[in-house]
């Protein structure tokens, strides 16, 4: 009895020794870059990052190829009338600051098959999409006030997606860099339709029937740990 237990052990060690440098089932590290906002005030580039955005970021591969993800990001970002190209923009001179949180999750698809957890350099390009919770101020223009002020908190869902390039190194880090657009599920994160119930006066500008948007450019870096089941790719 001792001795087939004993095997059973070294078995055991030996299956988690053969399967670490096979898969890495867990990803955790951070993520960091610029937030630039797309709407009704200010310029209107795509990509063009203005204020630092700064996360956590989760991921479980399900597969060399898909992997669900989990972050919470925090940030800044804001517009000013005087840097648009518009003349019309520029001419009415508004300008606004906000703050943001958000906590998603969403689903990645590599290109090719990556094997995370194995030594060596891999690469592959990656889609991903998903859904969050986004927290920003609630923002309006008081009378004859051509910066926007804030009345409290507001929270609203957003739809963030994109495309990047993740790169292995070795057996436990892995570099990803990417270009993540959200469209957001409000047309105030400016202050341009505020809500007149709370702030009678407020200017409204915006007729409601396009949504603002929000970028995030940066790169994101992550630990990988975790096996696959024993003797089980």
């Amino acid at each position: 009895m001792f001795r087939m237990n004993h095997l059973s052990i070294w078995f055991f060690l030996l299956c988690i020794a053969t399967t670490s440098v096979h898969a890495q089932r867990h990803e955790l590290g951070i993520l960091i870059g610029g937030v630039n906002y797309i709407g009704e005030i200010g310029d209107t580039q795509y990509f063009n990052p203005k204020h630092l955005g700064y996360g956590i970021i989760y991921k479980r591969n399900i597969t060399q190829r898909i992997a669900l993800r989990a972050q919470f990001s925090t940030g800044k970002f804001s517009a000013n009338d005087q840097n648009a190209t518009a003349l019309d923009r520029r001419t009415r001179g508004l300008s606004f600051s906000n703050n943001y949180s958000a906590l998603g999750v969403g689903v990645e698809a590599n290109y090719v098959a990556l094997p995370i957890g194995e030594f060596g350099i891999s690469w592959t390009p990656y889609l991903h999409v998903g859904v969050q919770r986004l927290v920003v101020d609630e923002l309006y223009f008081p009378e004859y006030e051509n910066t926007a002020t804030s009345h409290g908190r507001k929270m609203t869902m957003g739809v963030p997606f994109g495309a990047g390039i993740k790169v292995n190194l070795g057996q436990y880090w892995v570099i990803a860099a990417e270009v993540q657009p959200q469209f957001t599920l409000t047309d105030n994160v400016d202050g341009s339709y505020p809500n007149t119930d709370k702030q009678p006066l407020a200017k409204q500008f915006s007729t409601s029937l396009s949504s603002d948007w929000l970028v995030f450019t940066g790169i994101s870096i992550t630990y990988a740990f975790g096996k696959l089941p024993c003797c089980r790719e």
